[in-house]
């Protein structure tokens, strides 16, 4: 039977720990043997990104040339405002399950603390808001 501990660390920024590295395993300081390699082998590493899902419907007299204006923006959303990637696009799902969504915005962020301290109130985001939301008819956003 084992009577050494098995160690598990959790480590991360901020209370929702989006940024985890667990390592689980058995150390044996003791000695030197292949048992004290278990630790690296079974060492996972979790660099879970928070990401900003926004679904949404524009309205009907929606122009091309607003549209392409919104599109350029939403990318413009990426310089200096904590967002790591964003995708702009449109829905081209075949299941028909999009409930009348025809556009998404998805962007990523290292954490929760980005997206609230450096992408929400950035002046990018507000420039975009302007534009953005007067020409949509219905909005949805999910963070995960």
């Amino acid at each position: 039977m084992d009577t050494k501990p098995n160690i598990i660390l959790r480590a991360g920024t901020g209370t929702e720990k989006r940024v985890s590295a667990h390592l689980i395993g058995n150390i044996r300081m003791s000695t030197f043997n292949p048992r004290s390699i278990i630790f690296i082998t079974r060492m996972k590493v979790i660099d879970k990104k928070l990401v900003h899902l926004v679904l949404i419907t524009f309205n009907e007299n929606l122009t091309p040339d607003t549209l392409k204006s919104i599109e350029d923006t939403a990318y413009e959303l990426q310089q200096k405002t904590g967002v790591e990637s964003l995708n702009f696009g449109t829905n081209v799902s075949p299941e028909g399950l999009g409930r009348g969504y025809t556009h998404s915005l998805t962007m990523k962020f290292s954490s929760a603390v980005d997206r609230d301290s450096i992408y929400l109130p950035h002046l990018i985001h507000q420039k975009f808001l302007t534009l953005f939301v007067p020409h949509t008819e219905s909005v949805l956003v999910c963070d995960f």
